[in-house]
């Protein structure tokens, strides 16, 4: 079994309709994880997903507005590397066809046993190590670490506020596509350009290489 102290450097959105399984198993994640997000349909969920560094997806399928399969289909248009597990009260085999094409960790009938949601947070550090995906590789020397929110470059360590930390990682979410100012000012709850400007060139400066670029009169982006 994986050691599991390293979920405390990571943060969980549950996405449940159920209040009542969101406050208890809201006890339990709160034990292995960093900060725990609660949402109760899907479309709550995408907003505290986008507003927020979110590592592990748990999600119910049957829920109102938009169920599960629903919201992990949005954020697969975007987000390829997310984990994600779906839970569902029945053994429904069309569900079951369904989620398969959303590259999950696992597909639960509830309810469950303390040792099948184990089971599944163990696969879930097994996956982010073999694949690396809590480092992004800005170049070949120079890497964002997800978990620390620290880039380093050949042993060198450049430290982030906490306001860059938001922009840098609300874009990679969204590698290869231009996100506009709005959004980006929505993150930082501000509706200075000015400031937004001022915040990207400082992450530029302080980086070996240019990291963020510019698409004039719309945004930024990242690219891979």
């Amino acid at each position: 079994m994986n050691n599991l102290s390293i979920l405390k450097e990571l943060n969980v959105l549950y996405v449940d309709d159920d209040i009542k399984a969101c406050e208890s198993l809201k006890k339990i994640l709160q034990y292995y994880f960093k900060n725990v997000f609660i949402s109760n349909n899907g479309k709550e969920a995408l907003e505290t997903y986008f507003k927020n560094e979110c590592h592990l997806l748990i999600v119910d399928y049957d829920m109102p507005i938009m169920n599960g399969y629903e919201f992990l289909s949005k954020i697969r248009e975007t987000d390829d590397e997310v984990s994600a597990f779906i839970m569902s009260s029945y053994d429904d085999k069309i569900k079951l066809k369904n989620a398969i094409s959303l590259n999950l960790l696992d597909y639960i009938i509830k309810p469950y046993e303390l040792d099948i949601l184990k089971n599944v947070l163990n696969r879930f550090v097994n996956n982010i190590e073999k694949k690396s995906l809590l480092k992004y590789q800005i170049s070949q020397t120079c890497y964002y670490d997800r978990a620390k929110k620290i880039i380093f470059e050949e042993g060198r360590e450049y430290k982030l506020t906490s306001y860059e930390i938001k922009i840098i990682e609300h874009l990679l979410k969204r590698v290869n596509q231009v996100v506009n100012y709005d959004e980006l000012l929505n993150i930082l709850d501000s509706q200075n350009q000015k400031s937004l400007i001022s915040l990207i060139y400082k992450i530029n400066k302080k980086l070996p290489i240019k990291f963020i670029e510019n698409i004039k009169d719309i945004g930024y982006m990242v690219k891979k």
